[in-house]
């Protein structure tokens, strides 16, 4: 981090002017190595010279504040990049707020995220939805959730599921494993063991 900082400074000494994937990539990598008070001195470099920030820009600092535990902060940026129209939040954006509200037992809160997020037009990550559901359950406040909006989620996640699975088709050996046959081999290889 201390080399990219160097050449970024040296690029501005040289009359360079950084675009916002330059700043991105600093501020992403401050953020990820714990280095917020260069970060977001960047972020405000960034403003200064014109260089409109994205949403690359806040879900890094959104990711920061939320593994810290900083919600507040992490939303804040949120609402931030809405009301200025740097960016349309996405399922990245929500996803650690999500993580960071369960984690610190706002299950509430997190299912607001969530119903916030599917009426954007997203769908969480079905680890996320089970996540959620887990804490509200927890919480004796799953009920709050209406059927619909499940439905919704759970259609969204079959969805993405397909589409992956065209996009990224399982590596397969040569020879197909029928789910009798993946028993049958189940069972061998545990009476080989066995005999050992």
């Amino acid at each position: 981090m201390w080399e990219a900082n160097r050449m970024f400074r040296e690029m501005l000494f040289r009359g360079f002017v950084p675009d916002v994937v330059t700043y991105n990539c600093l501020i992403d990598g401050c953020c990820k190595t714990n280095r917020i008070g260069r970060a977001l001195e960047l972020f405000e470099d960034m403003e200064k010279r014109g260089c409109v920030p994205n949403q690359v820009t806040y879900n890094s600092f959104i990711r920061y504040f939320s593994v810290t535990n900083e919600i507040e902060r992490a939303i804040e940026m949120m609402r931030t990049m809405k009301k200025m129209g740097h960016g349309v939040p996405g399922s990245s954006t929500y996803t650690p707020l999500i993580h960071a509200l369960v984690e610190t037992r706002r299950a509430a809160e997190a299912r607001d995220l969530v119903v916030e997020m599917v009426e954007a037009g997203l769908v969480p990550r079905e680890y996320t939805y089970k996540l959620v559901l887990d804490a509200l359950s927890s919480e004796g406040i799953v009920g709050t959730l209406d059927e619909k909006l499940h439905r919704r989620m759970r259609e969204g996640i079959e969805q993405r599921y397909t589409r992956v699975m065209k996009t990224k088709p399982v590596m397969a050996r040569k020879e197909v494993v029928r789910k009798s046959d993946f028993h049958k081999i189940s069972v061998n290889q545990n009476s080989a063991m066995e005999e050992i």
